[in-house]
């Protein structure tokens, strides 16, 4: 089912909060909204749970024709400095440029509850960067949305 997704500052509330961990087992339906409602948008490559209104540490990622789900993800570690140009589907149509991490270790778990590692460079590591600042209630990227 494609959700809403909200929106900053309107929504800022629920987008500036933490998320909690989950098991995987009680996210499936979640995750599938979270594929459609990716799906369903123009140019987006991430989506985190909080982005539809659901205060769960998931986040799914589009990337070479296939979806990513990242279930309580956590980056271990980083290395060197890129500067990105993003956007955010909760900040529509606008876009900036940040310093993110060149490459990302990342742990999470996935949709059948196993417990995997990822490593990414380069745009990769911008997009794990990005989703999981939405579940640690902060993105950078909120500040191309000036508050009136």
């Amino acid at each position: 089912m494609i959700r809403k997704i909200l929106t900053y500052p309107e929504d800022k509330e629920i987008l500036t909060q933490k998320s909690c961990e989950v098991l995987a087992k009680d996210v499936q339906d979640l995750i599938q909204d979270m594929k459609d409602t990716l799906h369903s948008t123009e140019h987006g490559v991430g989506i985190s749970a909080v982005q539809i209104g659901e205060l769960k540490r998931v986040c799914v990622i589009h990337y070479n024709g296939k979806d990513i789900t990242l279930i309580n993800p956590v980056i271990t570690r980083k290395r060197g400095e890129q500067d990105s140009k993003e956007g955010c589907l909760s900040v529509p149509e606008k876009y900036g440029t940040f310093k993110r991490p060149q490459k990302v270790w990342c742990s999470y778990t996935d949709e059948d509850g196993n417990f995997k590692e990822i490593e990414g460079g380069g745009f990769i590591a911008r997009v794990i960067s990005h989703e999981v600042d939405h579940l640690d209630g902060w993105c950078e990227v909120f500040s191309l949305a000036k508050e009136e």
